[in-house]
This record gives C-alpha cells, sequence and structure tokens, in this order.
C-alpha cells in the first residue's frame, strides 16, 4: 500500500462492466469551467456557485434560457439573464461534442474487446445535457447516466444504484473510474464497487484517497489490469439517455 493506493496486483476477476466519470476522465476540462463563468458572471465566489449549482440544477433538465433565468431572477438581478444563458449555451455546445483525452478511444476499445460494458455516469447541469448521446461516444460507450435525467448525484448510493438497475449487474461486478475522489472513488467504494482513481496531475498532499483505490495516471493503464472475459450483452437506458 501506498497510503490507501493497490500499487501491487489487483482482484478484478468479478469485473464485468466499467463506469467511467466524463469531465476530467473521458473529457477535457474548460481552463475555466462552467461553475467559474457562473460564478464571474454574478459576482460570486467559486464555493458559492459550487452550492448554488450543485444540488437541484444536476438533478432535472432544464433549458440553458430557463436556468439563466432562475439563476438571474434568484439574486434580484434579471439583466444578467442574457450573459448567463450565452455561458450556459456554450456549455450545452461543447457536451454535445465533446474533447476527449487522447488516451480515451483506443482504452475503450481495448475494453471493448476484452469483453467489457463500458457506460459512463456524469453530475452535469441539467441545461448542459445533450438530447442525444454524443456522436463520438455512440461506438465507445453502451449508455452514459446523466444525474439530470437519473435524478441521482454522485457520491449518492442513488447514482450508483441506477446504473447497477440498467446493467443487471451486482456492485461487485462493477469497477468505476474516476477523477473525484469524493463522487467517483468514495461513492463507487461506499456502493460496494471496485474503483480506479485517475490522477492525470500526479495530485500530492492533501489530494490522498481514503480508500483502498488503484491510482491511474493515463487511462492508457488500465486494460492491462482487467482480464479479456466473454462479452456481456449491452444495455441502453431511457433514463441514461
Amino acid at each position: 500500500m501506498d497510503g490507501r493506493i493497490v500499487t501491487g496486483p489487483v482482484n478484478w476477476s468479478a469485473v464485468r462492466a466499467v463506469c467511467f466519470d466524463l469531465g476530467g476522465t473521458l473529457v477535457r476540462p474548460e481552463a475555466v469551467a462552467t461553475t467559474g463563468q457562473v460564478a464571474e458572471v454574478l459576482g460570486i465566489g467559486l464555493q458559492e456557485a459550487r452550492a448554488l449549482l450543485g444540488q437541484d440544477a444536476k438533478r432535472r433538465p432544464v433549458t440553458p434560457q430557463d436556468l439563466a433565468h432562475e439563476l438571474a431572477a434568484g439574486f434580484g438581478r434579471p439583466a444578467l439573464a442574457d450573459p448567463l444563458a450565452a455561458v450556459l449555451i456554450r456549455a450545452r455546445c461543447r457536451a454535445e461534442t465533446p474533447p476527449l483525452y487522447p488516451d480515451v478511444p483506443d482504452t475503450l476499445a481495448a475494453l471493448r474487446a476484452r469483453g467489457f460494458a463500458l457506460y459512463a455516469m456524469t453530475n452535469m447541469l441539467g441545461s448542459s445535457v445533450p438530447e442525444q448521446t454524443p456522436d463520438v461516444f455512440r461506438d465507445l460507450l453502451d449508455s452514459v447516466f446523466y444525474s439530470a435525467r437519473t435524478g441521482a448525484i454522485k457520491p449518492e448510493r442513488e447514482a450508483f444504484a441506477a446504473v447497477e438497475d440498467a446493467c443487471g449487474l451486482r456492485p461487485t461486478e462493477l469497477l468505476h473510474v474516476g477523477d473525484s475522489l469524493k463522487a467517483d472513488v468514495r461513492g463507487a467504494a461506499a456502493a460496494g464497487w471496485h474503483t480506479a482513481w485517475v490522477d492525470r496531475h500526479h495530485a500530492a498532499g492533501p489530494q490522498r484517497p481514503d480508500v483502498p483505490t488503484v491510482r491511474l495516471h493515463s487511462l492508457s493503464t488500465l486494460p492491462p489490469l482487467l482480464p479479456a472475459r466473454v462479452a456481456p450483452g449491452t444495455i441502453t437506458s431511457e433514463v441514461a439517455g
């Protein structure tokens, strides 16, 4: 063990499906995230913006325009509706054509060839959720689970249960891979899943897991850790999109 990081062999022989976080794991984040841009427009701190957007706005579908009006009205500043809408519309467009990290296509293709079902799960603002699964994911993933459609956000147990219910697998048959220690690693571990922490920037200090997990600096190191298996049936869930 290196702290709480598993450095020796891992036993993932029971894993039948791999579920990935999106932003920071499969998708390159913007230099300033949508939440930060909203904070700038409203003139509030980042933590306040996170608290503002971190619950209800991620649990329900809403148009960028409607969410912008809600936010502007909530601060008693209706004139900010248009600049807020511009931020949220850009976020929606980006979610429709997400920029992937270079290691993503080959990694997912390798896992597919090894017989694993592949999913993604994200705490995305309801205003950013695409109407259809982005083209870039159609051949790479079996389904994408958006919090605005499941009504649950990581690390809540219900978020992980939505994937279990759709694919018909037990927690011990699922591996979750993500860059957030709280939402992805702790959430999945509490749900009984196997976990892997994507640490692309070699975090140190306070960025340490408090549950056993496997640390990956690149997704390309993931396929060799998983055994080849007979491909399970793929699932497409209406609630997942």
